[in-house]
């Protein structure tokens, strides 16, 4: 396949993508076959033919519905050996350990509290925002304007630093919480001079991630462009749409702003990332949204990430009106056309073909993010201590008269639950292994807790997503490699 042009190929093949109308998330379960007694092996009808998945033998090929009838027959047949040893195809995929029983080794998630060593730390430096987005799960610029103090901060790289020294590992630091980074820029810089002042000691390599709504001052571009690794902006579509979510103090739109702050990373050579959240209103120009990305920056990589509403959880009262999964999955699928011909990669967080048991660092605790109050959390949505999930995410805080981060291990034990072995929802699902159970914090806004077994509207989305990129990997040859690599064409 490397003589194949992987442009051509999503143009081809997205266009030949049915989109299922299904709006019951219980009734798009049976879009998928989990075959009886092998619920973590699936046979998916798609393209007049069947999609062969088995993640932890690490099996993913196309197969006809001959095949797939009497792979379903091995697994319903008592006398199975039988079966195998008379047909060579069988036979081919017993090989493979299609039919061998495949065992999940949990052990990484028992008493995650004697593992935690946080060689990265995620800094929620200020409360303080040059936006006031109507849809924000941390409510930026909103509540007190605090700034963290220097003290903690210096704890946090501190305990970062010494742990990777002891691990031979690297550290680094992220920037993204209750606000926007550079509006406290005093802070901000501080954080990153005192960081890589502490590495070179050390003869450790610091890498500086930041996520940024990108509204600040022109003079700020240079400095941000030497010091950060990973650059990640915030920009929810075309001006009109952006406009109406992302706003400035003075209730005007901050489009214009952030791409000129884009265009100047550009001029530098500076590579970045967009982020957006697609609200209604974004779907219906979301192809034209790409199409002006490609032609007004050098962007290769977008995040699109359905809006979610976060009232519930916090004290915003405007509106917020979730897309319809259907409209999400085929305006993506036309997005992604489009991406292509500019070489562009979009992504959706639910539909890594990466393999793996967790969704994100929120697990045993793997996420190390410090607000400004000094409170440690394991997700960046779980920021303020009246947070109704702050009981299970957030698992420790600064002491100010010990002078170190205190954590709760009965907390951080019960965080190395989150994984898909341990929620209902996940058994039997096709991305139980790629998902892994979707974003914790938001299955909490909407079932109560994550180990809940009520699906949300993301998994729909999630799980065509996931179909489409399956396929997309076996022309393109981009597969994760979790747990083994027996990924086969037939």
């Amino acid at each position: 396949m490397k003589n194949i042009n992987k442009i051509e190929i999503v143009n081809q093949f997205v266009q030949k993508i049915p989109v299922y109308n299904e709006t019951n998330l219980e009734a798009s379960m049976l879009l998928d076959e989990s075959i009886d007694d092998a619920r973590e092996i699936f046979l998916v009808p798609i393209l007049d033919t069947w999609l062969l998945y088995a993640p932890l033998q690490g099996i993913l090929t196309l197969v006809s519905t001959s095949a797939a009838n009497k792979i379903r027959q091995v697994f319903q047949s008592k006398e199975y050996e039988a079966l195998i040893a008379t047909d060579s195809m069988l036979s081919f995929f017993d090989r493979q350990g299609l039919f061998q029983k495949s065992n999940v080794d949990k052990s990484a998630f028992n008493e995650p509290f004697k593992h935690w060593k946080p060689t990265h730390v995620t800094f929620s430096t200020t409360q303080k925002c040059t936006l006031r987005c109507t849809y924000c799960y941390a409510e930026g610029g909103r509540l007190d304007d605090i700034d963290i103090p220097r003290e903690i901060a210096k704890g946090a790289i501190d305990l970062i630093i010494r742990n990777a020294e002891l691990d031979g590992q690297n550290p680094s630091i992220n920037f993204l919480g209750e606000g926007e980074a550079t509006a406290s820029w005093k802070e901000f810089c501080w954080v990153i001079d005192y960081f890589r002042k502490e590495c070179v000691k050390r003869n450790l390599i610091p890498y500086i991630d930041l996520s940024t709504n990108g509204v600040f001052p022109k003079k700020r571009i240079s400095y941000i462009a030497e010091v950060c690794n990973g650059i990640t902006f915030s920009l929810d579509g075309l001006e009109e749409v952006h406009n109406k979510y992302r706003i400035l103090p003075n209730g005007k739109g901050s489009f214009s702003q952030v791409i000129s702050t884009m265009k100047a990373f550009d001029q530098l050579g500076k590579n970045y990332h967009i982020r957006s959240t697609i609200s209604i209103e974004a779907l219906s120009s979301l192809s034209d949204f790409i199409h002006f990305i490609g032609n007004e920056t050098k962007c290769k990589n977008i995040q699109l990430e359905p809006i979610f509403d976060v009232k519930s959880v916090t004290s915003l009262q405007t509106e917020i009106n979730c897309p319809n999964a259907d409209l999400f999955i085929e305006n993506y699928r036309k997005a992604k056309q489009v991406a292509a011909e500019y070489g562009i990669e979009i992504y959706y967080s639910g539909a890594d073909t990466s393999r793996k048991l967790t969704f994100c660092s929120a697990t045993s605790a793997k996420n190390f993010l410090v607000t400004a109050r000094g409170i440690i959390t394991s997700c960046n949505e779980v920021l303020k201590p009246t947070d109704p999930r702050s009981p299970l995410f957030q698992y420790g805080e600064w002491n100010l008269e010990a002078k170190e981060f205190v954590v709760d291990s009965e907390r951080i034990n019960k965080l190395g639950r989150l994984n898909s072995l341990e929620i209902n929802k996940c058994q039997g699902c096709i991305a139980k292994f790629n998902c892994a159970g979707d974003c914790y914090a938001k299955t909490a806004v909407s079932n109560g807790d994550p180990w809940a077994a009520g699906y949300t509207y993301r998994c729909a989305i999630t799980r065509e997503l996931l179909k489409d990129n399956l396929l997309l990997s076996l022309l393109t040859s981009e597969i994760g490699e979790f747990p083994t690599s027996k990924w086969v064409n037939c």
